[in-house]
């Protein structure tokens, strides 16, 4: 999007002053990102003079020789990291160089055209600069760079321009995406951007340029279903690696063995596959990065901050053949058989790194929230500090004691509905990325919850809603349930309804067996019970529940482990008939309770 907005607003801008002129976008599947020498060749042959790149040729030392030869003077417009040398174009526009005096270096690359064309405005006595910069604040949002200084600017003043635009083909984009008149940094970085996206990652990136820079609007209409398209299409190819890594990660340990999760995999779409890195990323909490096995391997990298995936590209530069990108976002060029050395040698460098630093998957919360400050008030105070986005994030409360009322999937079991009764209100709240099979809470749970708190507006109607970042059970709850696990260990039963009967274990092997045969394989002890009894229409309390899973796993018929309240299953038999009087947990607790098994 960064790319494909930063054409776009340069194009338009130097047509205020030529007709002679063109823009040329490299196939990202036969030509890679940059700079080539057969693109430079192509546009030598139509007479260009002059290049203007932008969001890219900072790393493109030997190209912007090659194109100086060709009789081509480059313009470099760029954001990504600077290696030591510098390439020997006519100008070099980026404020990472290092010896940039730049007060503010996390402009996007359509935020250093937009650095250009100003400087072109003050220059010619001009004023376009502004005319579109609904589309340079739409490029930063998608770049996830921080709304701050400049990018802040940037971003209220183009989000206040977008409902507004003249733009034929961002009008049509926002026609069959939005179904909200009010734009914030969220629906672009959720609807808007993602389609944008699909044009270089599906198919070729020019046709959304081609969107932004048309004036007739029959064509901007036709382009933006297709964009739509696209993203279906996108969708589907992503969730199909995404289940293909994972499984490779889970069969192979991957996880377990490596602090970087690097994989591979010959026809892996490599449009999609750092989509894909990111939320593997976000499942595993490490660095991760997938390539794309063809002649050689192309690869896209997603960080855990504060480790610098860039700068660990570099120190393995020996056996890479190109490189460049982010702190957290890179991408990779590597032939085929240094593969496992890259791996090793990267997971190596996260291991020295994390000695003395962790990749922090903690959530930062602002302050608690008593009941009566959920309200709508609250969150048209809060929509005061937009826009929201990196460095300047949406602010997260804590809200305790909070009842799970329905539960609802959505978007084919890829999101949650949830109804909570807050006090004696019931509130919508969404929890995004969290299937149902993944999900350990039922109706009726009590649970303490972070999240947002904003305003959804939806044809006109506007309620408060929730965003939900995580959950768990009450304190009180948590603190009660350590105190009945520690007794269980212990084996410290004393109460004949505390002992589990066959059916008890039967539900709880039918549960974990069914759970496991869907994928799901990581349980929440403190929540295990409600879930067996909403599942499986019976009554568990906690102490046969866990007591029945302790007597499943001696007997060898589940294979897992506990680590604190994380409940870890390897493997279940099915196809084995075991007796429950061989389990010694059993006969011992019904023995010192004084009570036969089976009565």
């Amino acid at each position: 999007v960064d790319g494909i907005t930063s054409v776009s607003v340069l194009y338009m801008y130097l047509k205020h002053f030529t007709d002679n002129l063109i823009y040329f976008i490299p196939d990202r599947f036969n030509q890679g990102y940059g700079i080539h020498n057969l693109a430079l060749e192509r546009i030598a042959d139509l007479g260009c003079s002059l290049i203007i790149t932008v969001d890219t040729g900072i790393s493109a030392l030997k190209e912007i020789d090659y194109a100086k030869s060709l009789g081509i003077d480059i313009v470099i417009t760029d954001h990504h990291e600077c290696q030591a040398e510098i390439p020997a174009a006519f100008s070099v526009v980026n404020p990472k160089r290092h010896d940039s005096t730049y007060p503010f270096a996390k402009l996007a690359g359509v935020g250093v055209v937009y650095k250009l064309i100003s400087a072109i405005d003050y220059a010619t006595g001009s004023d376009f600069k502004d005319d579109n910069l609904d589309l340079i604040a739409i490029g930063t949002i998608a770049d996830i760079m921080p709304l701050l200084d400049e990018n802040r600017y940037i971003v209220k003043r183009g989000l206040e321009r977008i409902s507004t635009s003249s733009n034929k083909g961002l009008k049509a984009l926002m026609n069959v995406a939005l179904n909200s008149s009010t734009i914030t940094a969220s629906s672009i970085g959720y609807a808007i951007a993602p389609r944008i996206n699909a044009a270089g990652r599906m198919d070729k990136a020019e046709l959304a340029v081609k969107l932004f820079v048309t004036n007739d609007p029959i064509e901007a209409d036709s382009i933006a279903n297709k964009l739509c398209d696209l993203n279906v299409e996108r969708q589907k190819i992503e969730n199909t690696i995404f289940e293909e890594a994972s499984q490779i990660i889970s069969d192979y340990d991957l996880d377990k063995k490596f602090n970087a999760l690097v994989l591979w995999k010959e026809n892996w779409h490599n449009g999609v596959i750092g989509i894909v890195a990111s939320k593997l990323k976000e499942k595993y909490n490490k660095p991760v990065v997938l390539f794309s096995v063809d002649k050689n391997s192309k690869g896209s990298g997603r960080s855990v901050a504060p480790f610098n995936l860039y700068d660990a590209f570099e120190k393995c530069s020996d056996i890479i053949l190109q490189y460049g990108g982010h702190k957290y976002a890179a991408g990779v060029l590597i032939d085929n058989s240094k593969l496992h050395e890259f791996r090793n040698r990267l997971s190596d460098l996260v291991g020295e790194y994390t000695k003395d630093n962790e990749l922090s998957a903690d959530i930062d919360v602002e302050c608690e929230l008593s009941h009566n400050f959920v309200s709508y008030k609250t969150a048209e105070s809060i929509t005061m500090l937009q826009p929201f986005g990196k460095s300047n994030v949406a602010p997260l409360f804590c809200v305790r004691n909070v009842i799970i009322s329905e539960i609802f999937p959505t978007s084919n079991n890829k999101h949650l509905r949830i109804k909570f009764m807050i006090g004696n209100k019931s509130i919508t709240g969404f929890y995004f990325g969290k299937s149902l099979i993944e999900f350990d809470y039922r109706e009726n749970d009590l649970v303490d919850i972070v999240c947002e708190v904003n305003v959804n507006e939806y044809r006109s109607s506007k309620s408060l809603q929730l965003i939900v970042h995580d959950l768990r059970l009450g304190e009180n709850s948590l603190a009660s349930n350590a105190a009945k696990r520690k007794r269980c260990e212990e084996l410290e039963c004393n109460h004949s309804l505390l002992l589990p009967t066959r059916n008890d274990i039967s539900y709880t092997y039918k549960f974990l067996l069914n759970s496991f045969r869907n994928g799901k394989k990581i349980f929440n002890i403190d929540t295990l019970p409600n879930l067996i009894n909403k599942d499986c229409l019976c009554n568990l309390n906690y102490e046969q529940a866990y007591y029945s899973l302790k007597v499943l796993m001696e007997l060898g018929v589940v294979c897992a482990n506990i680590e604190g309240i994380s409940l870890n299953v390897l493997s279940i038999v099915n196809d084995k008939k075991f007796s429950l009087c061989d389990s010694e947990i059993l006969m011992r607790i019904y023995n010192k309770v004084g009570v036969k098994f089976g009565n």
